[in-house]
């Protein structure tokens, strides 16, 4: 039987002062995406299911520096991702809030993946989300309106949605590159 190994201790800094520095991309209209990872996710009660994609800024956005007036592209190569309900391909409409909302009934969840499938000239009729779909969207490109939103969460004690102070990208308005 082998021995184990002691690790040596490391006196780690204190981490209350530590804050998340996060690098959001400004809003931009028709920025041109490239797909390079795609999957199915489910949600954790197992009663939707979205794409699951990695988007990569392929020419970057064009940024101003305020004090010389120059254009030059950045976040050239940057990953981006779609929320959860920005590309829903099913939806159990039994549950019970869903059921009896109009939004479920008349499929506005489905319209962010109608513009995804139009902007990528995939057939609306017949439409199969399986295994060569996904494999079909790789290195893929169409046009994507970045904006900001601000993050929500579910109050455990209300089950209301409640703002989190906290900014996000939201990528809108899927186009096919022109």
């Amino acid at each position: 039987m082998e021995g184990f190994e002691v690790n040596e201790a490391i006196d780690v800094v204190d981490l209350s002062d530590v804050k998340e520095e996060r690098s959001l991309t400004p809003p931009a209209k028709g920025v041109k995406m490239r797909i390079v990872k795609a999957a199915v996710q489910t949600s954790k009660d197992g009663d939707l299911k979205s794409l699951k994609l990695e988007l990569r800024i392929v020419d970057g956005i064009p940024v101003t520096d305020q004090a010389s007036g120059a254009t030059e592209y950045t976040y050239k190569n940057k990953p981006l991702f779609p929320g959860f309900m920005d590309l829903v391909v099913w939806a159990d409409t039994t549950v019970k809030e869903r059921g009896e909302s109009e939004w479920w009934k008349k499929k506005q969840h489905l319209v962010g993946l109608k513009q995804f499938c139009t902007a990528l000239e995939i057939p609306l009729s017949g439409l199969h989300v399986n295994d060569e779909f996904i494999a079909g969207l790789i290195g893929r490109e169409l046009a994507v309106d970045i904006s900001h939103e601000e993050e929500t969460v579910i109050d455990p004690t209300s089950g209301k949605r409640e703002k989190t102070g906290t900014l996000r990208e939201r990528l809108r308005s899927w186009k096919k590159v022109s």
